[in-house]
């Protein structure tokens, strides 16, 4: 019997791992609105500070955890971060001080979103997958999607049965040990019997032989003065800030002309069904195609997403965004993570990625900030769309000069 290459047993670890920080970290935070400012006396403004405080912590420890995962074991950085989320979790389930609910949400949640899994497991995907990368990187985006459609519903009736605070006490000790024990188990690197099958059968040892005689972990200013480094990050950052506002606006904007709440949020449904569909569909050819143009081309489903909503507001229109917009946010990032990893290799992937998560952060709030500034100043999402239309072309003529820059970061 055909051994399964153990690469794809750490796909399935970073899927579940996904699952669980996106789904209980970012998409049930509505879940928590109602109760946690009717308890605490908080404005809607006040909560809505509290997902804020958790990306700016994210965008401003990504390059320090990035930096660390490149040099300290992968495994000892999610073991830690792992038991990290678990204590942060129960501290905001305790406590009743804002202060200290403040700092837990800037450092102790960002902190283990990114060393349990969000940079540490894509860096292990990395270090697992040559020939086969794009197919897993795309793979491990289910868990993503899978977050966003089983974390709110799941956990809203952890709420309603128990009760806000003692559904986080139960989350983080639940999750928090389902976190340590994938740590516990998996596996850094692949060894000299790991083979990674293609149609020219590769050698995870001769992977790794590869990896030791690329250049020991770049410094963070090496990489900025890399022309690719910031052809690829900044046009990620610029169509990711794009798809968000155009996301964040999909609910109000159904709501403003006329639909149900049900019919408004089953929007977001749409999108992350189309996420998943994206991915299974685009896995297969992933490793077929130029991941450059792919990301491109990706990139430019924005146009085609804001041309749709420039027609009308019709439900039906609404849809058909809601669906091209779920399989641009679904394939783009993994594709990213795949372009990366090959420009820079696994030796300095984990740095690469800090930092380009950092400028996603930054771009992604500038964006939002401008459609919003856009909204209030026309009173309609029209200026939005056409703003949208060309940071999207911008963006994807940006990573296209990519392919004329230095394709190996090590040579």
């Amino acid at each position: 019997m055909r051994q399964v290459y153990y690469g794809w047993y750490v796909v399935a670890i970073t899927i579940v791992i996904f699952m669980v920080l996106v789904g209980s970290i970012f998409s049930a935070f509505g879940v928590f609105v109602l109760p946690v400012s009717a308890e605490l006396g908080l404005s809607r403004a006040q909560m809505n500070t509290a997902i804020g405080l958790v990306s700016f912590g994210n965008a401003a420890l990504a390059p320090f955890v990035g930096w660390l995962l490149d040099r300290v074991s992968a495994k000892s950085v999610m073991l830690v971060c792992s038991i990290m989320y678990g204590v942060s979790m129960v501290t905001l389930g305790i406590t009743h001080s804002l202060w200290l609910s403040a700092l837990t949400l800037t450092l102790g949640i960002p902190l283990a979103y990114l060393g349990a899994g969000s940079l540490s497991a894509t860096l292990l995907v990395a270090r697992w997958f040559t020939a086969r990368r794009g197919r897993a990187m795309m793979l491990t985006g289910l868990g993503l999607s899978l977050g966003s459609l089983v974390g709110p519903p799941a956990i809203g009736l952890l709420v309603e049965a128990n009760g806000w605070r003692t559904s986080l006490l139960i989350l983080g000790v639940g999750l928090g040990a389902l976190l340590a024990s994938l740590a516990v188990i998996v596996r850094e690197r692949p060894g000299p019997n790991d083979v990674e099958s293609t149609r020219e059968p590769v050698s995870a040892l001769r992977a790794a032989e590869e990896n030791r005689r690329a250049p020991s972990p770049m410094n963070v200013l090496a990489i900025l003065r890399m022309p690719q480094f910031w052809t690829m990050s900044v046009s990620t950052a610029v169509a990711m800030g794009a798809f968000t506002t155009i996301a964040l606006s999909l609910v109000p904007m159904a709501r403003a002309h006329g639909f149900s709440m049900l019919g408004a949020t089953g929007l977001m449904s749409v999108m992350g069904a189309a996420a998943i569909a994206g991915a299974l569909l685009l896995a297969p050819i992933a490793d077929r195609v130029d991941r450059v143009s792919l990301l491109s081309g990706l990139f430019l489903l924005g146009v085609l997403l804001n041309v749709v909503l420039l027609s009308g507001y019709r439900y039906a229109i609404l849809l058909a965004a809601a669906i091209t917009l779920g399989v641009a946010t679904g394939t783009a990032t993994p594709t990213f993570y795949a372009v990366l990893a090959d420009r820079f290799r696994s030796s300095s992937f984990g740095t690469v990625r800090g930092i380009s998560f950092l400028l996603i952060g930054v771009f992604g709030v500038l964006e939002l900030r401008f459609g919003g500034a856009l909204f209030d100043k026309t009173g309609d999402y029209r200026a939005t769309f056409g703003a949208a239309i060309a940071l999207s072309v911008a963006a994807a003529a940006l990573m296209l000069t990519t392919r004329f820059t230095r394709r190996d970061a090590g040579a």
